[in-house]
């Protein structure tokens, strides 16, 4: 807005190239992703190039489903990633922040008429804030999907470059597998 009713022309608005999207063939199917610039953050522009070439793929293939992975917080990118979405499945960690960050994140999905679920992930390094959420959830009627236990083979995985699920038989690769089986 400023830049356009300056009469001494002191604001430009420049393109800012943040990153570069991808496609690629995994295993698991096709992956649409971006890869940021040097010292860049991430932008509502580019999750919205990401998610029109997921869309496009998933129309041409057949796919009856798009899993996008939004970042944390509520900015720009966020809403991008929740702009036409359907249901949103938040993660959050048992922790003073997260659990206000929980919250941020819910209000926007309502906002935005989104269907909401949660996951507790590391659920038991703080048992009575995990609880807390559990509550909280229950009280705005929001399903909590499940709970992932803290599990050093998840650093390890990520590590070795290994989905978690295929990399360990460990107590978080089988509550990850548990919460699949019901979504």
């Amino acid at each position: 807005m400023c830049y356009h009713i300056c009469p001494e022309k002191a604001i430009d608005l420049i393109d800012n190239l943040s990153g570069h999207w991808y496609i690629s063939d995994t295993e698991f199917g096709h992956m649409v992703f971006a890869k940021l610039g040097i010292a860049q953050e991430n932008s509502g522009l580019l999750v919205a190039a990401v998610r029109k070439a997921a869309k496009e793929i998933a129309k041409r293939e057949g796919y009856k489903y798009i899993i996008t992975d939004g970042p944390p917080g509520i900015g720009c990118p966020v809403i991008a990633s929740l702009s036409g979405a359907s249901i949103a499945v938040i993660v959050t960690e048992p922790s003073v922040s997260g659990k206000h960050d929980l919250e941020r994140i819910i209000d926007l999905c309502k906002n935005f008429k989104v269907q909401i679920k949660v996951i507790i992930n590391k659920y038991n390094i703080s048992q009575d804030k995990s609880f807390e959420i559990e509550k909280y959830c229950k009280s705005n009627n929001i399903e909590v999907l499940g709970k992932i236990p803290f599990d050093e083979d998840v650093v390890k995985s990520i590590a070795h470059g290994i989905p978690l699920v295929k990399f360990s038989k460990g107590p978080a690769a089988k509550a990850i597998k548990a919460i699949a089986e019901i979504v």
